[in-house]
């Protein structure tokens, strides 16, 4: 059996994404959805029902009083709060322990990155158009998820890896496809296929790597280019290092100056905190 077929086996056993998540992310496209018809898709998750309660009693709020309802809870956090909250409760779950190891990541390094990326998504969106909000945060959220599944094999490999990096002059993804038969952006295209997520973000999370990422549909560049801002930001630099450069040229289709993404990456320094607060990152 070749190591991608191993690999392939392996990504065949994933437990599926939270059905419930997938759900509510569908009902929270309707602006007029109540707080009760979301509560009532809810609490069928456990997990992500604790998680709610938990974040809007925590300190961040400051509620003179504790929420105990997930319908009242909903109405405090707002749709757009709720969006990131349960879809990071629900990806939490697979960045677990040391995910990123193999990527020589310390324990958390991973999930942080992926919690900033979609923070920088989400502080960008407002830049590119014909980009939901809220598909940006997701797709920045699972943009790594492949490294997580490849990461044991990475490890297996990695002087390998690191040999055909030095030997070849190439980045270390292009180094990890050659070994493995995939790199981790392809494989993450394929757990998010498994997962049925949309054509769009299977798409961008599978070419957020590519070279010419910034110039291909609004999604897949925005994608790329948050990764590359949250690396460049010392969040998540493993030993694939930076893999995608920015462009001058493909940022200017979007009018994203240097001024721009200054405060963007002020604002991620100042959210990412608050994440940590609220999310226990």
């Amino acid at each position: 059996m070749s190591r991608l077929e191993e690999i392939l086996n392996l990504i065949d056993r994933i437990p599926p994404f939270p059905k419930v998540a997938q759900r509510v992310m569908e009902m929270l496209k309707n602006p007029d959805v109540t707080a009760h018809a979301l509560a009532e898709v809810i609490q069928y998750d456990q997990a992500i029902t604790a998680n709610v309660l938990k974040i809007c009693n925590a300190a961040y709020f400051g509620l003179p009083r504790k929420v105990s309802s997930l319908d009242e809870a909903l109405v405090v956090l707002g749709h757009e709060m709720l969006k990131e909250v349960i879809i990071t409760s629900s990806s939490a779950r697979f960045f677990k322990g040391p995910a990123g190891e193999g990527y020589q990541l310390e324990q958390g390094e991973l999930w942080r990155h992926s919690v900033a990326t979609a923070i920088m998504a989400k502080r960008l969106v407002r830049h590119i158009p014909r980009v939901d909000p809220g598909i940006a945060f997701t797709t920045g959220l699972l943009h790594d998820i492949g490294k997580r599944f490849l990461s044991s094999f990475v490890a297996d490999d990695f002087k390998k890896i690191m040999t055909a990096v030095a030997r070849e002059n190439c980045a270390f993804v292009e180094a990890e496809k050659q070994l493995l038969g995939a790199d981790h952006a392809h494989i993450g295209g394929v757990i998010l296929e498994k997962w049925e997520f949309s054509p769009a973000m299977v798409r961008s999370v599978r070419m957020h790597h590519d070279a010419d990422a910034l110039r291909q549909d609004p999604l897949t560049a925005l994608i790329a280019l948050s990764n590359t801002l949250v690396i460049s930001a010392g969040i998540g630099v493993g030993a694939d290092g930076l893999a995608t450069k920015l462009q001058g040229e493909a940022l200017k289709r979007f009018a994203i100056s240097q001024p721009l993404l200054d405060l963007c990456m002020a604002d991620l320094l100042l959210e990412m905190e608050q994440a940590e607060e609220l999310f226990h990152i």
